[in-house]
């Protein structure tokens, strides 16, 4: 069935309808667009979103590393039905623009979300759930702009806690091994290695670090680069997606598919480059300004973000509502019934909020 998006805002053009199927099982999901679905121009760059849902609270699904929307394919048919559903893909990945801009801070992702709540859902307070990445940028938006959140939701969420040295999430902590691996191979040391200096001389040591840090960079993107060229092919991208899911039956041609048209972007191995080498505010530092409801929707067996980081999650907002799936890293595409059933009713549980 398709579902028509009228009334849209200025700066914001339809690309095509959404329309749902039902899979092999026979559950119902959203059909793959290649072309995108609905766009919206933000900062001079074109944004991609998937919009269902006539009424209701609105309800923003984030998704995480690599990904885009329509990796909430199982899940927007559902949710659609109570609320307004929008998925979004973040800028530099799915169908939104690439820019080369500076992704370090992952800033600029929150400003991209509370945007999108102002100008494109109307400024209404919403519910935004985010899976791996994507729930570490939901937790960064309802802290710098609590105003626009009325509850997040956290599905086996990324992010650093201050006392440990990590990435934002594993595949990127391992895609900087495979980089420091290249750059090793190519100078004859590590980066840090390298850069020790020993007891040389203040001025003589910053000079050396001047001088050797340009060529540790570019031997570190050039390896990247070869990560990023190996890992957006389709044999690799299902490779890893089995890895990560406990059942791999949605591990499909469509979601092979809807990872691996992104990547051909020129922009999207440099794009790759900037996001993994940044680094956000720590967890733990965030949850001291999140004011909302918090969900924890855990896939237990998560071989990348394990269940010891919802405990600590857990620890540390201890108002927060816990749910436990038997799945891997993508519990919402894995078993989305009841990351569905679980979601809705804790949705239901919200105070009502005036129009």
């Amino acid at each position: 069935m398709a579902v028509s998006v009228e009334g849209r805002p200025a700066g914001v053009a339809a690309q095509s309808g959404v329309r749902f199927e039902t899979d092999p099982q026979g559950v119902e999901r959203l059909r793959l667009s290649d072309d995108g679905w609905d766009f919206w121009q933000w900062q001079g760059h074109k944004i991609h979103y998937i919009k269902s849902g006539s009424s209701g609270p609105p309800l923003i699904l984030i998704h995480g590393f690599g990904a885009s929307a329509y990796h909430w394919r199982y899940n927007i048919p559902v949710l659609a039905r109570t609320h307004q559903v929008y998925a979004l893909d973040l800028l530099g990945f799915g169908w939104s623009d690439k820019p080369l801009v500076d992704y370090g801070p992952y800033a600029i992702w929150a400003d991209q979300i509370a945007s999108f709540i102002n100008e494109v859902v109307g400024g209404q307070p919403a519910v935004i759930v985010g899976n791996s990445l994507g729930g570490y940028n939901c937790l960064a938006t309802a802290a710098k702009y609590p105003e626009l959140i009325r509850g997040v939701v956290l599905v086996n969420a990324a992010g650093r806690f201050e006392d440990v040295k990590a990435t934002v999430e594993a595949p990127l902590e391992a895609a900087l091994t495979m980089a420091e691996k290249g750059a090793k191979a190519a100078l004859g040391g590590s980066k840090e290695e390298l850069l020790s200096v020993g007891t040389m001389p203040a001025e003589e040591k910053s000079m050396m670090q001047r001088m050797t840090e340009p060529v540790a960079q570019m031997a570190r993107r050039a390896a990247v680069y070869m990560a990023f060229l190996a890992a957006k092919q389709p044999s690799r991208i299902k490779q890893v997606l089995q890895q990560v899911y406990t059942n791999d039956t949605n591990v499909d041609d469509e979601l092979v598919r809807s990872i691996v048209r992104p990547a051909q972007d020129p922009k999207a191995a440099e794009v790759f480059f900037r996001i993994i080498t940044g680094n956000g505010i720590a967890v733990n530092r965030l949850l001291q300004q999140v004011k909302a409801p918090l969900l924890l929707l855990w896939g237990e067996q998560d071989p990348w973000i394990r269940p010891a980081a919802a405990d600590r999650i857990a620890s540390l907002y201890p108002s927060a509502e816990r749910v436990r799936i038997p799945a891997g890293h993508c519990p919402h595409d894995e078993l989305p019934q009841p990351c569905n059933e679980a979601l809705l009713k804790w949705l239901a549980k919200l105070p009502v909020q005036d129009a």
